[in-house]
């Protein structure tokens, strides 16, 4: 936001900055739940691997981090779809607005 003296931005230019943030925010977590699915994979291959070998100690820390990787994946799907939430109700407020100002011309139009 502007600092004291700064003049306030108008509701559309808001709302578009918003719009960009929660856009740009979902993108980040989507690339991040990507690079822990891939992190996953290659967890399970080395899992195997350890289990061949008969390491079990080793197995069993990865099988945690696995598991561990597996909430952070559903936490960020969770946070993912929360955004979304949130972009639906900028966008309902957009609409909001702009229905305002079209009844508000309208009425404008009516009154001459």
């Amino acid at each position: 936001m502007g600092g004291v003296f700064s003049k306030q931005k108008p509701l559309k230019e808001q709302l578009r900055e918003n719009k960009r943030m929660i856009t740009r925010a979902i993108r980040e977590l989507d690339r991040e739940k990507r690079s822990l699915e891939k992190e996953e994979q290659r967890l399970t291959i080395e899992i195997k691997k350890m289990a061949k070998e008969n390491q079990m100690k080793a197995v069993k820390i990865m099988a945690k981090d696995l598991v561990r990787t597996r909430q952070y994946i559903t936490k960020f799907i969770e946070m993912r779809s929360h955004l979304q939430g949130c972009a639906l109700k900028l966008q309902t407020v957009k609409s909001h607005a702009a229905m305002a100002e079209a009844m508000a011309n309208t009425a404008k139009a009516m009154h001459k």
